[in-house]
């Protein structure tokens, strides 16, 4: 598979076609892995198109995956998504997350010391940036860990346009099957995770197909984001040395420097399409109805409008307003959680392991360039 010009990296930066075509005035046309579409990428053209729940559509995703009537809350706009949203956001308060902090520090603890004895050599997404945010999700979700490996498996068929979409479309309803027999589990016996929590307190307001829409989305998004951050942020600052020194020994740092690392990898290329439903400008562009729209966030991110010298990695830069994690109704829902993994993980793994280092060339490394969100195959690393 060609990959298609919206997903075309240089490694850690946006490839030198899709800057050429960046570079035209106005939101460009493209031909996109959805078919004819308009690419949004300044910063402040994408957080209009976000921002706008009214004239843009978030429904045209359903119904380009099947999904209308899954619960896929992406896919969902006001007010169906206000109802589904309001009833998800109390369960990712900065409040509860910072409870989970210890957990998620034993977490990490555990995933090094497993790592220590399975090295010196091992393969870092494998052995800590898959597994760390696969089981803070699990255990979140009351999911079996046990089941990750099948989970895993079919997210990753699902998220793969490389594969046939009928191989893809299958692994979709496996999940969904294996979704529907667990939230079926936890409506006989809701415990204390979130699957059960949104039972106990919105079991008459959420229908089956919600329950397992949500089940799905939160699992997905769970592990696949910050498992891809977890590993092609190492290795950015593996190939960056004093920024690692920084991340490691100087706790000012973490915070800010997470929201860099976000901000400079920007791991979802572009979410949702969104399609317009009244006819509007953006970028000095008329869009007409029907049309759709790719928000490129790695890109906007960078816009030298909103940071200057946006293409330098530097985590002592003061945090602005990216737009990884999306803005306005949609805006990921797991944010908080996905930082504080990521504060907790980074620094324990360089104060472990001092010495680690690539265990082969760089030059060797694979990066994930069929898949929506950005990421390295594979990290193989030695101490």
């Amino acid at each position: 598979m060609t990959t298609p010009l919206e997903m075309t990296r240089d490694r850690f930066d946006p490839s030198a076609a899709l800057r050429e075509v960046a570079a035209r005035p106005g939101l460009p046309r493209i031909t996109s892995l959805f078919g004819p579409a308009r690419l949004a990428v300044r910063h402040e053209d994408v957080r209009a198109v976000l921002g706008n729940s009214v004239e843009f559509s978030n429904g045209a995703q359903s119904r380009l995956q099947g999904t209308e009537d899954v619960g896929f809350i992406l896919g969902y706009d006001p007010p169906a998504h206000t109802r589904l949203r309001r009833m998800l956001s109390p369960e990712f308060t900065l409040r509860r997350m910072r409870a989970m902090r210890p957990r998620i520090e034993e977490i990490v603890d555990d995933a090094l010391s497993a790592m220590a004895a399975a090295g010196p050599g091992v393969d870092l997404v494998a052995e800590f940036a898959l597994p760390v945010p696969s089981l803070v999700i699990c255990e979140l979700l009351g999911v079996p860990y046990s089941d990750r490996a099948a989970f895993q498996s079919l997210t990753r068929s699902q998220l793969d346009f490389a594969i046939p979409l009928e191989e893809r479309t299958r692994a979709g309803e496996e999940m969904g099957q294996y979704l529907s027999e667990l939230v079926r589990q936890h409506q006989q016996a809701p415990g204390e995770d979130l699957i059960g929590a949104l039972i106990t307190q919105h079991g008459d307001d959420l229908s089956f197909a919600e329950l397992v829409g949500l089940a799905s989305m939160l699992l997905i998004g769970g592990h696949e984001t910050t498992s891809n951050m977890l590993g092609l942020g190492s290795l950015l600052l593996l190939e960056n040395p004093d920024q690692l020194a920084l991340m490691r020994d100087d706790p000012a740092v973490v915070e800010g420097g997470v929201e860099e690392l976000v901000r400079y990898l920007s791991v979802v290329h572009f979410g949702v399409p969104r399609e317009v439903v009244t006819e509007l400008t953006v970028g000095g562009d008329r869009l007409e109805v029907g049309e759709f729209v790719l928000c490129l966030m790695h890109l906007a991110n960078r816009d030298a409008a909103f940071i200057p010298d946006g293409d330098r990695f530097d985590l002592t830069r003061k945090p602005a307003p990216h737009l990884a994690f999306g803005h306005g109704i949609h805006h990921c829902v797991g944010a908080p959680l996905a930082r504080l993994e990521m504060a907790v993980a980074f620094p324990a793994l360089f104060r472990r392991f001092p010495t680690l280092r690539l265990a082969v060339p760089s030059s060797e490394i694979a990066f994930r360039t069929t898949n929506p969100v950005y990421g390295v195959e594979a990290l193989p690393v030695a101490w």
